[in-house]
């Protein structure tokens, strides 16, 4: 995975927030995605315009005592939002 590049989300995807976790869903797509709490802080950095180095960079600034697992976590959500085809890389 190039960590150069941008997560772009693809349109028509709706969210769900409850306290600090997301469900992201599709409402004619048979696509739904749970966020915890650490995967909605992800989601809400990969705007468009920071690239994935950049949200691993704000992730490990902001919770140094967790750098160590930052980077993998980041890579696995947006694997997992690439697999169900709800984000693409730009």
């Amino acid at each position: 995975m190039d960590i150069q590049k941008k997560v772009v989300f693809e349109p028509g995807y709706l969210l769900e927030k409850i306290d600090d976790e997301i469900t992201v869903y599709h409402p004619t797509l048979a696509t739904s995605l749970y966020l915890n709490e650490t995967g909605a802080l992800i989601w809400e950095l990969c705007d468009g315009e920071r690239s994935i180095s950049e949200v691993i960079d704000i992730l490990v600034e902001n919770y140094p005592e967790n750098s160590p697992q930052i980077a993998d976590d980041v890579r696995a959500l947006i694997r997992r939002l690439l697999e169900k085809n709800i984000a693409v890389l730009r």
